[in-house]
């Protein structure tokens, strides 16, 4: 018998979503819908046009569906097996998790994949939705989308989900639940690796998300409140490179009082020296995302990378004053360029 293919929802088809999603396709086994906002025209039109040196040159793809809205993508009573939801994380503007409702609230098989950024993105949609299976991912890819319906990617190209806890009481259940769920990720998960892509299915997630946070709560933001600098041109400054190492030993230090744990090594990594002296030795620098988004004077992800780090320290006690500064200073970035368009 035919393996049956899956239905995903494409929720954010971005630079991240749109690579995740066309390596799904490239297996045979997905069908894909997407859904685009500011770019949607160009993807209706002519599909994304890929740019890859990890996956050797110029690619088109086509999901099998484009539209505008998540209403629309159910118009006619679909159902999904998972919604990947891979918009910014800007709980500062807004509950995100209200925009897949038209695709979940009638399933509660559908597995809702988030890959996102940031600590603490998963509650609100454990709260809107408590019935469906949910699974925090963290990325690794260089990837970004320079017009619309283009996007350049790199050679890096990662994924790494795990369950996030069931909001119930029945610890029978909960772990069927669990098992069936796990299941269901391991084949998203086997798709992915049959189409180059790594990705593994955790036990616990959390862990590599406070990990992935010593970069961003870095690099990324102090990208922008240095003036607009690379990884290179702030390493190259000995001022800056040492706010980069004090921000990093910070969430270190953070994350492994939130996990009572010593944060996972991963590539060779375990301390912010090695952060910075993998950053130091690439061949080209990297432009971090939140910088990019400067430059586009679009919203950044402050509160997830920043703020929810902030408030979790001090009600821990954890005195953590460069991630205190650098978070002041990058929200009043933001609202320099942003004010009177909120």
């Amino acid at each position: 018998m035919a393996e049956q293919n899956l239905k995903v929802l494409l929720v954010g088809a971005g630079a991240l979503g749109s690579m995740f999603t066309w390596r799904l396709q490239t297996s045979g086994r997905v069908q894909v819908t997407a859904v685009c906002r500011s770019n949607y025209q160009a993807v209706k039109d002519k599909g994304f046009r890929i740019e890859s040196v990890g996956f050797d040159g110029t690619h088109t793809y086509r999901p099998d569906r484009v539209v505008k809205t998540v209403e629309e993508a159910v118009a006619t009573g679909e159902t999904y097996d998972f919604v990947l939801v891979c918009t910014k994380a800007l709980p500062n503007l807004g509950d995100n998790s209200e925009i897949i409702a038209p695709a979940v609230i009638n399933s509660a098989k559908t597995v809702i994949v988030l890959i996102q950024n940031g600590v603490g993105i998963e509650e609100p949609f454990r709260a809107r939705y408590p019935k469906n299976p949910i699974a925090s991912a963290v990325a690794y890819i260089d990837v970004n989308q320079p017009s619309d319906g283009v996007i350049s990617h790199g050679g890096v190209m990662g994924l790494v989900m795990g369950l996030f806890p069931e909001s119930t009481s029945d610890a029978a259940a909960a772990a069927t639940a669990a098992e069936e769920a796990t299941s269901a990720l391991q084949e998203l998960a086997d798709l992915w690796n049959g189409s180059g892509v790594g990705c593994a299915v955790v036990d616990s997630i959390q862990p590599l998300r406070w990990l992935k946070l010593v970069w961003n709560a870095s690099f990324n933001t102090v990208a922008v409140v240095s003036g607009g600098n690379d990884t290179h041109q702030m390493l190259a400054d000995p001022e800056c490179k040492a706010l980069v190492r004090n921000l990093m030993a910070e969430v270190y230090r953070l994350g492994e009082t939130v996990l009572g744990a010593p944060l996972p090594e991963r590539l060779g990594m375990r301390s912010p020296d090695d952060f910075i002296e993998d950053a130091a030795s690439k061949e080209h620098p990297v432009v971090p995302s939140m910088l990019m988004d400067f430059w586009a004077k679009r919203p950044l992800e402050h509160e997830v990378i920043l703020g929810r780090p902030v408030r979790i320290a001090r009600d821990l006690g954890v005195p953590v004053p460069y991630l205190e500064a650098v978070y002041a200073l990058l929200v009043m970035v933001e609202k320099s360029y942003m004010r009177g368009r909120l």
